[in-house]
This record gives C-alpha cells, structure tokens and sequence, in this order.
C-alpha cells in the first residue's frame, strides 16, 4: 500500500498521466473524425503523402518502417504523433538553441588545449581512422599523459569519488542522469555543501525526466540555496511536446579540471548494491587524471552554456583546463554523442571497432534494441570468424525493454553471435574490448533511445593498463552468465514469440 500511494503521489505518475490523457483525447478526436464519411479518402491520401515523408528521411529503416506502419492503420492519429514525437525537424527556437550549442565549439575550440596528439602518429591505422571519426564530430582529441584506473564494481568507484571529491580546490562539475536522496547522495551533497563555504565552485546538472520520481520538484532551487550552482536539464512538462525525448543520459564527476570520474553509474544507492532491487547490480565506473580529463571538462561547460541561465554561463572555457599532467597510459580519447545533429557518433564508434575486429569483440549493455546497421556489422563480423559476444541482463529493471531485449537475440544467434545472460541481477555496465587493444566504456546502451535521442559520452582507451582491466572483468563476468542458445531461443513459449513480434515492431517507437 505504501508503494502504490508512493506511487500515485509522484510526479512521474501525474506527468505522464496527463501526457496519455491528452494522447487519449487527441486519438479519439480523430478517431471520431476518420469514422467520417466525408472525411474518409483525406485521411487515406494524408497518410500515404505522410507515409512517403517519413520514407524518404535519412533515418534507420526499423524506424521508418514502425512509423509508416502506424500511419497507415491509422492515418490522422498515426500522422499526428510523428509529428508530435516522430519528426525529428527542429523548430525554430529549437534550431536556435542547437546553433547556440554548436557556437560554443567555435568559442572554445578543443585546440586551445595544447597538448592534444595526432593519431596518424601514435595510433594504428584501424584506431586511428576510428580516431578522426568521433574527433570530426564531437571535437574530441587524443591524449597521453593521462592515468587511468577502471573499477568493475561501482560500489568500489563510490569510495574513490568521496575521496576525490575531498580534495577539490577550484572547482567540482557534476552532471548525472539520476540523481536519488539516500547514502549515495546524501555524502556526496554533505562534501559539496562544505566545499562551497570553502570557495569552491559548484555546479551540477541533473536530468528532469531521469530524476523525476527520485528528486522533489524544482530541487535545483534547494540546491541553490547552498550556493551550488544546479541545473534542471530540460525540464518534464506535461503536455504533449517532442523536446520530452531529449535526456541528458550522461554520468561525469569532474575535480578541478584535473579529476575525470565516469562510467556507468549514477548517483544512487542501486548503483552502489545499498539499496537492492533487481538482484546484485553490476555496474562499472572509471577515473581520469591528467590531460584526458579536458574531453570531459569541454563537454560538461558546452552543454552547460546550453542549458544554465545566463548568470551562471562560463565565458572563458581556459580556466577550467588541467594543471596537472599524469604518467602515460596508453592513448586517451572522450567523446559526447548529442541529438542536435544528424549523427550517431556512438554508434558508429561501436560499429567501426566491430568492423576492424580481428580476433573478438566482446559487449555488455543492459538493453539491445538494434537498427539494421549494427545488427549487420555484428552478423557479419560473426560470420567472419570473429568471436562475438554479447553479455546481457538476466533480471529486467524494466520488463518491456527487456521484451525488446531478447527480440533483438534471434538474427544474431542465427548468425554465430554468442549471447550471454548475467544470472546474479542487473547488468548496467556499457563497455566494448575489441582484440585487446581498444576498449570503449561510457553511458551510450546499445538502444534508440540512447543512439538518436540522448546526450552521452564515453572514453576511448587506446592501448594501456584500462584494456587489460576491462578483458579481466568480461572474464569474470564469464564466470556469472549463462549461454543463451539458438535452439533454446527457437522453443521458447509462443507467448513470449508474439511478444517479440510486437516488440520489434514498436521497439523505434519508444
């Protein structure tokens, strides 16, 4: 009884219920007007003239296709959620804003950092032609002098960042997609609180729609009133409005310009096995200390000027650089992936390590909801001789996403791709190890949402000790799965066959 009247007291609950009551309102109103006689043949020709819209836009096909497919059974309805949800067209003051975003680099270009390194001198063919990709899109460049250290487990991460976060001196920048009152957060805000009496700046951004049934409303004014500097990105409103699917998926905790702490972790005690809910969590997280941190300290102040008020903008990006410089550890690279553009760098980051592949390619994401690209990239690598494995949940955090999930394992089990299922609970983490000389590891999950929709980031490690720590988590991991066969897939209940139907079919709607 407490968890319902949680639940129906909640600000999740009441925003989308008033989102559904307007989609409601809005499909029984066409509805009523396609049982129209007269009106009929328009909504026949408005969802063919739609239909060929969504058709012609460079868009993956599974999501054109979902589209067209719901235009066509119900055209005045269908036409009109894709143009509420579906169009990615920007508007005006939309288009305003992404331009305001894309300024910024040109105010601070990433080069005014100097010691950033030419790949072509430092990095294989393969890497770096990977390298020029993502730096061509997201302006991230490629560091030595940097150390890294990779932590398995977030509850051993939580640790490290108290203590870092101890010793900030200048500045502390925090963006995280969850933020959730509890021992996590709460040591974490104490530390904050203390380090603003101390002259430190503070400033932090939290996802609305990601917080929103774990924040009060309007926290960031609480925030404030320690003299932290909070940002509430893109608040939920509940209308009916496009913007909604824009999230800030990101986790970074960055300590004077000279202190990189990411992975896949938010600030909750989930996160740290605190609170247990879905079986043990696994999740992974990392620390930067050196030149690689400015990646992450150039993201964070970009979307930061985009999303702050005008008082709290940064005008000089340069005093927020590293002072220090660390040993080298291979080759760094950090990367953010944004919806304000046209292209999926995290994506086809992940798919140009699964092309350059020789030996292996091993990955663990919580959700696998793939468009054809990818699942081509991986058949094909499979089919090649490589070793291609996938490591997966076998404990739903959300049990429709996971529906999609295993509807996605069909082709790639019949083409050779080994899928393995994580048996002690969740498995959060989202990291590539390609032939043991590249590993990816950030936030982006191997999802839509997370390919088109959101704001993410993640580090390159080229080379050094981060790679040889990620090959040694996937082989413990080995140790908690188990192999999901074709055979098995090919008998499992008919309802759960139907249910991946359906899910495929609607999986680029979400």
């Amino acid at each position: 009884m407490r968890r319902f009247l949680k639940l129906i007291t909640g600000r999740l609950f009441w925003t989308f219920l008033f989102i559904f009551l307007q989609m409601g309102i809005v499909a029984a109103t066409l509805i009523w007007v396609e049982t129209r006689y007269e009106l009929a043949l328009f909504s026949s020709v408005l969802g063919v003239v739609v239909s060929f819209l969504v058709f012609i836009r460079d868009d993956a096909p599974e999501y054109k296709m979902s589209w067209i497919l719901l235009i066509m059974i119900v055209p005045i309805f269908g036409c009109s959620m894709y143009l509420i949800f579906g169009n990615k067209k920007k508007g005006i003051v939309q288009e305003k804003k992404m331009q305001k975003y894309h300024d910024l680099k040109a105010m601070h270009m990433i080069d005014s950092f100097p010691h950033a390194l030419d790949p072509e001198k430092v990095l294989t063919p393969d890497q770096a032609r990977l390298s020029r990709y993502v730096s061509s899109l997201s302006e991230s460049k490629v560091f030595a002098r940097t150390q890294a250290q990779y932590f398995p487990l977030s509850d051993q991460c939580f640790p490290v960042m108290i203590e870092e976060l101890e010793k900030a001196k200048r500045f502390i920048l925090m963006e995280y997609f969850i933020y959730q009152k509890g021992f996590f957060w709460d040591n974490v805000l104490a530390i904050l609180k203390r380090k603003v009496q101390e002259g430190v700046e503070v400033m932090l951004m939290y996802d609305d729609m990601g917080s929103i049934g774990t924040l009060p409303r309007n926290y960031y004014k609480e925030l404030r009133s320690y003299g932290i500097k909070a940002v509430c990105f893109n608040p939920a409103r509940p209308r009916l409005n496009p913007k909604l699917n824009f999230r800030d998926h990101r986790k970074v905790c960055i300590i004077d310009g000279n202190v990189a702490i990411s992975g896949g972790l938010n600030i909750a005690d989930e996160y740290i096995n605190r609170s247990i809910r879905f079986g043990h969590w696994k999740d992974n997280g990392f620390i930067l200390r050196g030149d690689g941190v400015w990646n992450y300290t150039f993201m964070f102040l970009q979307l930061w000027s985009y999303s702050a008020p005008e008082q709290y903008h940064v005008k000089d990006f340069s005093s927020y650089m590293p002072t220090v410089r660390a040993d080298d550890d291979g080759y760094i690279q950090s990367f953010g992936d944004s919806p304000l553009d046209e292209m999926s760098v995290a994506e086809n980051a992940y798919i140009s390590v699964i092309n350059s592949a020789q030996r292996f390619v091993w990955i663990s994401t919580p959700y696998l909801i793939l468009d054809s690209s990818m699942i081509n990239a991986l058949t094909l690598a499979a089919r090649s001789g490589v070793d291609v494995r996938i490591f997966t949940p076998s404990m739903p955090d959300k049990k429709s996403v996971f529906a999609h999930t295993r509807a996605n394992y069909r082709n790639l089990l019949a083409n050779g791709v080994r899928i393995f299922e994580y048996i002690p609970g969740f498995l959060h983490e989202k990291m590539f190890l390609c032939d043991d000389s590249v590993a990816i590891v950030g936030t982006t999950n191997m999802d839509f949402r997370s390919f088109f929709l959101h704001f993410e980031s993640g580090t390159i490690f080229y080379g050094g000790s981060t790679v040889a720590a990620v090959r040694k988590d996937f082989e413990d991991i080995t140790n908690l799965v188990r192999e999901i066969t074709y055979a098995e897939f090919l008998n499992r209940p008919v309802g759960q066959k139907i249910l991946a139907v359906l899910s495929k079919m609607a999986a680029p709607l979400l």
